[in-house]
C-alpha cells in the first residue's frame, strides 16, 4: 500500500468492520480500498441485487432505538492460522492468532437526510510470535443533507490506526512487527441531478503518519520520510441514456506532499497527478450491471531526480447475475503509484480479480476469489506480481448469531533487487460473530 493506492485505491473490496451477519468471512482482495474514493462510481439502479446486497428480514440485525437514531452493536471472535507469520521466504515460522472485533454503527431514521456514526476495533494476538500482535481501530461520521431540487451535499470524516498488508508494494522489507499507521480523512462531496444530467464534485483530505517499526534484529526503522498529506479534487458530469444506461466524463486532480526528505541530502516523492476519465455504468434487467472508465494520468515530482510518469488508465467493475442466488464480479484498475525505493518515483499498478457470491438456502452465503496484481516500477528493471485467492462461508444461526470459516494463499514475487522480498503464505480462519 502507498500514499497513493490510499487516496485512490478502489472499490474491490467487498468486506470490512462493522458489516452484517450476511457478510461472508473472506480475505482481502487484491486492490483492496483503505478509503473511499471522493467520487465513487455509482451504477446501481436497483435493478439487480448482489447476493451481498440482498435483505434477509428473517436474518438482519434489528438494531437498538434510542429516539430517531438506530444503534447497531456487534462483535466478531475468531481464532486463526498462518504458515509464514512473517511473510518471509527464509524465516517461515508458523503461529495461531486470537482475534477480538467489536464494533457499532448508529444510524438516522429520518425520512430526509442522513447520519451516521461509527466505530470499531480489531485486536489480533498471536499465540507465540508476539511481535506481529495488532491494535487497530476507527471512529468516523458521515452525513447527507438534502438541499432540494434534486441536490445534495455530504461530508464524512474518520481517523483510523490501521496495519498495512504486507503484499503491499511498499511494506518496509526488514519489519519484524507489523507496520502501522494513523489516517484521518475528510471528505465534502455536491451534487446535482436535474432530468437526465447528472452533476458531482467532491474534495477530499488526507494525512498520514506511519509508526517505526521493530527488525528481526531488535533495532528500529524509521517510517517517517512516508509521512504525507493530501489534497484531492474531483469533477463528473453523467448523462442518462436511459434509464438503465448513462454515460460519463471525469477529470482528478491530486498534490500529494512529503513532510521529510526521502533520506539526506534526497527530495522526496510530491507530485501533482491528474486524471481523466470517460465511460459508462449501466444495470441491465436481471443480467448485468456495472461501470468501464477509459483515459489518461500524468503524475509529476516536484523534484527533477523522479521522471514524470503517464500513460493509459482505467477503471472497471461489472456484476452478472446468472442465477438470482448467484453474483460473478469482475473487476480492474490500472493506476500510478508511488515507489519504495530510492531509485525510483514511481510505479504503474494494474489489478484484476474475480469473485463468486453465492446463496445457500438463504442462510449460508458462500465466496471464492482470486486476484492478480502487477506492478512495473518506472526506471528500473525491477517489478512485483501477487496472486492472492480465498474461499470462505458463513452460516447465519439466527439474527444475534453466526459463524464463519475461511481459507487465503498468497503469492507475492519480487524481480529486481529493489522490490523487496517473495514469498507466500496460507492462512486459516475460523469465527464467531454476535449482533444486536
Amino acid at each position: 500500500m502507498t500514499q497513493r493506492a490510499i487516496v485512490l485505491g478502489a472499490w474491490i473490496g467487498l468486506a470490512g468492520i462493522g458489516a452484517g451477519l450476511a457478510t461472508p468471512a473472506v480475505a482481502q482482495s487484491v486492490g483492496d480500498s483503505f478509503v473511499v474514493p471522493n467520487l465513487p462510481i455509482e451504477y446501481d439502479r436497483g435493478r439487480n441485487t448482489g447476493v451481498l446486497d440482498r435483505p434477509r428480514p428473517q436474518y438482519d440485525a434489528l438494531g437498538v432505538k434510542i429516539g430517531g437514531f438506530t444503534l447497531f452493536p456487534r462483535l466478531e471472535t475468531s481464532i486463526g492460522y498462518s504458515d509464514n507469520v512473517y511473510q518471509s521466504a527464509s524465516n517461515r515460522k508458523s503461529d495461531g492468532v486470537a482475534d477480538l472485533s467489536p464494533s457499532a454503527r448508529l444510524t438516522s431514521d429520518w425520512s430526509r437526510h442522513s447520519f451516521t456514526l461509527d466505530g470499531a476495533a480489531d485486536v489480533k494476538r498471536f499465540f507465540t510470535e508476539t511481535r506481529r500482535n495488532q491494535d487497530s481501530w476507527h471512529v468516523g461520521a458521515s452525513g447527507r443533507y438534502d438541499l432540494g431540487g434534486q441536490a445534495t451535499l455530504s461530508a464524512s470524516a474518520r481517523t483510523e490506526r490501521a496495519t498495512e498488508p504486507p503484499t503491499s508494494a511498499a511494506y518496509p522489507t526488514a519489519a519484524a512487527a507489523a507496520s502501522q499507521y494513523q489516517s484521518t480523512q475528510m471528505q465534502l462531496n455536491a451534487g446535482y441531478a436535474p432530468g437526465r444530467l447528472k452533476l458531482q464534485g467532491g474534495f477530499t483530505f488526507i494525512a498520514l503518519g506511519f509508526d517505526d517499526v521493530l527488525t528481526f534484529a531488535n533495532g528500529v526503522v524509521s517510517q517517517a520520510n512516508r509521512n504525507s498529506h493530501t489534497e484531492s479534487g474531483s469533477g463528473r458530469v453523467e448523462y442518462a441514456l436511459s434509464p438503465d444506461t448513462s454515460v460519463f466524463v471525469q477529470t482528478t486532480y491530486d498534490r500529494v506532499a512529503y513532510a521529510r526528505p526521502l533520506a539526506t541530502g534526497i527530495p522526496n516523492r510530491s507530485s501533482d497527478t491528474y486524471r481523466g476519465l470517460a465511460g459508462a455504468t449501466f444495470d441491465l434487467s436481471t443480467l448485468l450491471r456495472g461501470s468501464l472508465g477509459v483515459g489518461y494520468m500524468r503524475r509529476r515530482y516536484d523534484s527533477a531526480i523522479y521522471r514524470p510518469i503517464g500513460g493509459l488508465t482505467a477503471e472497471a467493475r461489472m456484476e452478472y447475475f446468472p442465477t438470482p442466488l448467484t453474483t460473478v464480479t469482475v473487476s480492474g484498475r490500472r493506476l500510478i503509484e508511488d515507489a519504495s525505493f530510492l531509485n525510483s518515483g514511481g510505479f504503474v499498478n494494474n489489478t484484476v480479480a474475480l469473485r463468486l457470491d453465492h446463496e445457500l438456502l438463504r442462510y449460508v452465503l458462500l465466496d471464492t476469489q482470486i486476484g492478480y496484481e502487477h506492478d512495473s516500477y518506472k526506471g528500473t528493471n525491477a517489478s512485483l506480481d501477487i496472486v492472492r485467492a480465498s474461499g470462505g462461508a458463513r452460516y447465519i444461526l439466527t439474527r444475534e448469531f453466526g459463524l464463519g470459516v475461511s481459507v487465503a494463499h498468497d503469492l507475492r514475487a519480487a524481480h529486481g533487487a529493489s522490490a523487496g522480498p517473495s514469498y507466500h503464505e496460507t492462512r486459516f480462519l475460523l469465527s464467531i460473530v454476535a449482533q444486536r
